[in-house]
């Protein structure tokens, strides 16, 4: 499916929010550890702290990061403490939906339903989250449901991830999180980071 020009440069933004690994060691930081404030994300990864604002600023504005005020009864601005953001309505995520048969035939390998419509809405919500995640963060992947997985081909990545565990890490915990929005049967369970030669595949199950 071809993208508008500003879908386009939306992608492309997101791409390099990503690739860069003070950003991924931040986003990690947030998925396992939850809410923080700057100083505490600072001393986590060794930024300085006006670095790690501006990273936290890119990821925000790409829709992986979501920060709050930290109620204060004193004057002047009220700190902020940030957290990984999860769920499709988050402002920077655009939705690019699977053709209505690439869908139909997709969930009725995934979900062993004898009335795919009765049945497989959430599965649909799944799909589109994880299509949207996909397209968002560049990568060119598709389901191989006979086999209940997803394969990567030529991560854009890849030559980040290599020498830096974490970037694959922070990659998969998002994987999760779009199928968790959709708040269907399907979840990624495992990981295989350059399981060919310029692949990488996702277990699926239900």
């Amino acid at each position: 499916m071809a993208l508008n020009g500003d879908m386009a440069s939306r992608h492309s933004t997101d791409y390099r929010t990503l690739a860069s690994l003070s950003r991924i060691n931040l986003l990690r930081e947030l998925q396992t550890h939850g809410w923080q404030t700057i100083s505490e994300l600072a001393d986590a990864t060794g930024l300085h702290h006006n670095t790690a604002r501006e990273h936290l600023h890119r990821l925000i504005d790409a829709g992986f990061v979501d920060s709050e005020p930290i109620p204060s009864t004193g004057k002047g601005r009220p700190q902020l403490r940030y957290h990984a953001a999860r769920g499709l309505d988050s402002p920077a995520r655009q939705a690019r939906r699977l053709s209505s048969e690439r869908r139909t035939e997709l969930i009725r390998k995934l979900l062993p339903v004898s009335d795919v419509s009765a049945d497989s809405a959430p599965l649909t919500r799944q799909l589109d989250a994880l299509d949207d995640h996909m397209e968002q963060c560049g990568f060119d992947a598709e389901i191989d449901a006979e086999n209940a997985r997803m394969v990567m081909h030529d991560c854009p990545f890849g030559t980040l991830a290599k020498d830096n565990p974490q970037v694959c890490e922070v990659h998969f915990a998002l994987i999760q999180d779009a199928l968790a929005d959709g708040d269907g049967p399907i979840q990624a369970s495992e990981l295989h980071p350059f399981s060919g030669p310029r692949s990488c595949t996702v277990d699926l199950h239900s």
